[in-house]
């Protein structure tokens, strides 16, 4: 019996276990995509007319030449101008966005197919309450090491005849620079720049938050919730380095535009593997009249909307920890002989002992990590 159990234990020993990779196949057809929304605030409205991509290469996939309308329930009738490749828009007055008025978007695109969104009415939302933020430890991929950082609120007071459905929106900016600013450089024969040229060394980087925030007070006796959770930020990136600022926008939505922001929420940011949760079928309020047997992705949706900016710098409790990916290096044996001529400009540096260094680009272009030179309208002086 002992022989019999030893001779098992060595076969699972040595068995040979092949990794299991599921061939997971995207839809050969592209599905159109019709996203966007109409507020109650007299300004821009804007509608994006695009294709789905591939799962292995996710993009944005715009559709031009489209004829894109908005309509209301009161026979009101807008008609969009395409501003970029996909991108459509129109101003609309103030005196036609009305709350407990329906909307709708009504898409020709160039290959002659009608896609027309159901209509979704304007809710009623009350001014967006406080945003606020605690000093907190949260875990990091590896699970013996915790990150502290700012877990942002935010709190909801819809006491009234409000919307029981909403979103919240993070837009990020923040300021940060490049490692240093560019004083040498290399194009054949050396440079000094006198003083530094730090035109490239001031960015500022504006961007959606990734996460999806919705909540429904639906099922709780009072329009009210407190301490909903938005973002998580550390000193792992630099977006506390110098000045962080968040414009945080509430939108009251119907209870279908909340449902469909409710999956698309379970779907992306609850974190789950292969076989604990699988994708959702997401359906909008898009659909293809000219061919009803093909699917159109995308909601189009009316929503009361209320924001706030808010500024954050020198934030106490934060650890400090991020790359600016500069990593300087020696010249070869060689010398600049090594050096072709399309990659000139090569700028240098010199270190403390007096050695001469190159650069990478990231350290003199803070272009390189994303953001632009042009300071934002709003920014502090």
């Amino acid at each position: 019996m002992k022989n019999i159990f030893f001779l098992l234990i060595l076969m699972l020993l040595f068995s040979c276990i092949k990794a299991f990779d599921p061939k997971i196949k995207s839809n050969a057809e592209s599905k159109y995509v019709v996203s966007g929304r109409i507020t109650d605030t007299e300004g821009w409205q804007e509608v994006e007319v695009s294709l789905s991509s591939p799962i292995e290469s996710p993009g944005f996939i715009p559709v031009g030449g489209c004829k894109v309308k908005i309509l209301d329930d009161n026979g009101h009738e807008f008609v969009l101008e395409e501003w970029e490749y996909g991108i459509y828009k129109v101003w609309i007055e103030q005196e036609y966005l009305v709350k407990g008025t329906a909307y709708q978007v009504r898409v020709n695109t160039p290959g002659g197919e009608e896609l027309v969104s159901a209509f979704d009415t304007m809710p009623r939302g009350p001014q967006m309450d406080s945003v606020y933020y605690f000093i907190e430890e949260k875990p990091t991929s590896n699970p013996n090491v915790y990150s502290t950082g700012m877990q942002f609120y935010i709190d909801l007071n819809a006491v009234g005849d409000y919307s029981r459905f909403y979103k919240w929106e993070v837009v990020e900016t923040w300021e940060y620079t490049a490692a240093l600013p560019a004083e040498y450089y290399y194009d054949g024969s050396m440079h000094e720049i006198k003083p530094p040229d730090c035109t490239n060394y001031y960015c500022w980087y504006t961007g959606l938050y990734k996460n999806v925030f919705t909540v429904s007070t639906k099922n709780l006796s009072q329009n009210i919730y407190r301490q909903y959770p938005l973002q998580f930020i550390d000193g792992r990136t630099s977006r506390l380095s110098i000045l962080y600022s968040i414009l945080v926008r509430q939108l009251a939505l119907s209870e279908g535009a909340y449902n469909y922001w409710e999956q698309l929420r379970i779907n992306s940011n609850e974190q789950g593997g292969l076989y604990e949760k699988q994708p959702l079928s997401i359906k909008g309020n898009i659909v293809n009249e000219s061919n009803p047997e093909k699917d159109v992705l995308g909601y189009f949706y009316a929503t009361s909307e209320s924001h706030k900016r808010y500024f954050y710098h020198d934030v106490e409790g934060v650890d400090f920890g991020f790359s600016n990916f500069c990593s300087p290096y020696e010249l070869g044996m060689f010398g600049w002989r090594e050096i072709e001529k399309w990659e000139y400009p090569v700028y240098f540096y010199y270190n403390t002992e007096g050695a001469l260094r190159l650069l990478n680009r990231e350290c003199v272009d803070c272009r390189k990590l994303g953001g632009i030179t042009i300071k934002p309208d709003f920014w502090p002086n």
